[in-house]
């Protein structure tokens, strides 16, 4: 954690320091794991987690593992994280069994496994670290997928009426429809800016 720590005030990760906003966030979680976590777990800070990670200036999966697991894989979902009332958001790391996604916004990182989607649910994905999804869509879904480094997705099974949405960062990550995907799938390529 100091290393990361350390790596992001020097700008080591994003070629600028971190910003006040985040500098000052981050000194007041302290040692605190939970409030690390909900401050990882924000849509803003996932690119950047993500991002020192894979180029091995953030936290190992080792760590990330050893340290947060009671928060992780399922174990905790947290509420409000950016002062949105009502959703609700779960950080996946080092995980390789098949899930039924139940958060608003799930953060997957070093995984290697299938997510089923519920019916009328539209959830948003992040997708980093040498991970690798498959999604099952159940109906009248619309999700969003921001999909990272070397990662990929593939969606094996939407029905039609469901609408997909990947934004690519990056040449090497890969996003696919399966044989059953049916839905409605746009991707668009995009800048990682930090």
């Amino acid at each position: 954690m100091f290393d990361f720590k350390r790596n992001s005030l020097l700008g080591n990760v994003s070629g600028q320091p971190l910003c006040q906003q985040y500098k000052e966030a981050w000194r007041k979680c302290g040692d605190d794991k939970e409030m690390l976590i909900r401050l990882a777990l924000k849509q803003q800070s996932t690119p950047y987690l993500s991002h020192a990670c894979y180029n091995k200036l953030g936290l190992s999966k080792e760590y990330v593992l050893q340290n947060f697991g009671e928060y992780i894989n399922g174990n905790k979902t947290f509420s409000d994280v950016e002062g949105t009332e009502g959703y609700t958001y779960q950080l996946y790391a080092g995980y390789d069994k098949d899930f039924e996604v139940s958060a608003d916004v799930t953060s997957l990182m070093w995984v290697n496994c299938s997510v089923l989607i519920p019916e009328t649910k539209c959830p948003t994905f992040y997708v980093s670290n040498y991970s690798s999804v498959r999604f099952t869509l159940n109906g009248f879904n619309s999700i969003r997928v921001y999909l990272f480094d070397e990662s990929s997705i593939t969606i094996d099974d939407a029905p039609e009426g469901c609408d997909v949405v990947v934004y690519k960062y990056g040449n090497m990550a890969n996003a696919e429809a399966g044989k059953f995907c049916f839905a409605n799938m746009k991707i668009f390529y995009k800048q990682l800016k930090l």
